[in-house]
């Protein structure tokens, strides 16, 4: 999406607060047939990039945004990043494990699906993971699911609300095997700044403050949710749905 591009520098400050759990990456390195190359499609700032050199030799990532690219180089420098979409991502090796973090739904599903056998070694494994709208407990959690059915549901897109049917897609593709969907829990702490510059920083949000013209929404929304809660840190469910499949 174009506008995390454009507003990269802020999407970089508060993206980097928003982890994925070791469980996830630690079934995936133990499923991947060799450890010697691993790739991340629409990459973003590198964050989900960085969490694969733990577990693989080589890692490298690719996203059509070249600020976000820009910053990835300056947050991982020892990773290889490309400006490219996915769908016309032509890679110089293949790879052990090809993963998408919060980000496939924006892709063309079906050609990256494709280019998956050019991409992977036989008994590689393609992973797509990401959290849904997140669950902020404690007394923000009606604040922020009211201005979600009042304000923020009509600039959702609709592949944020319509059923998933990445397991399907990949079970119909003949050089996938091994296809299955996995949640893995991930409660998050934040604080209640933190929360507000998440939301802030959404596809939908940012469009609904562009179209509405509500200048100072920011700074509104950003001082509701800090004088809702006293607490520091606030746990926030940002349990990641995982799908996953390995090429013949």
């Amino acid at each position: 999406m174009q506008q995390f591009n454009k507003n990269a520098g802020a999407y970089d400050a508060v993206r980097g607060k928003i982890t994925y759990p070791e469980a996830l990456y630690l079934s995936l390195a133990e499923r991947a047939s060799a450890h010697d190359a691993a790739l991340d499609i629409g990459c973003g700032n590198g964050v989900s990039t960085g969490r694969l050199k733990a577990w693989f030799r080589h890692v490298e990532g690719c996203d059509q945004g070249d600020a976000l690219i820009e910053l990835a180089r300056v947050n991982y420098p020892g990773l290889l990043f490309s400006v490219s979409p996915a769908e016309s991502f032509s890679p110089q090796r293949r790879f052990d494990l090809v993963t998408s973090a919060t980000s496939f739904y924006w892709m063309d599903r079906t050609r990256v699906l494709a280019n998956l056998r050019d991409w992977l070694n036989p008994g590689g494994v393609f992973c797509a993971y990401k959290y849904d709208f997140p669950v902020v407990y404690g007394q923000l959690r009606d604040f922020i699911e009211t201005e979600l059915a009042d304000r923020w549901h009509y600039y959702r897109d609709p592949r944020l609300l319509q059923y998933d049917n990445t397991l399907e897609l990949m079970q119909a593709c003949g050089h996938l095997v091994d296809c299955q969907r996995e949640v893995f829990s991930n409660i998050l702490f934040l604080t209640p700044l933190e929360i507000a510059q998440f939301f802030l920083s959404t596809s939908y949000v940012t469009r609904c403050i562009k179209v509405e013209g509500g200048k100072d929404y920011a700074t509104r929304f950003t001082e509701a949710v800090c004088g809702r809660e006293p607490a520091e840190k606030v746990a926030v469910n940002f349990d990641i749905h995982a799908f996953t499949a390995t090429l013949r």
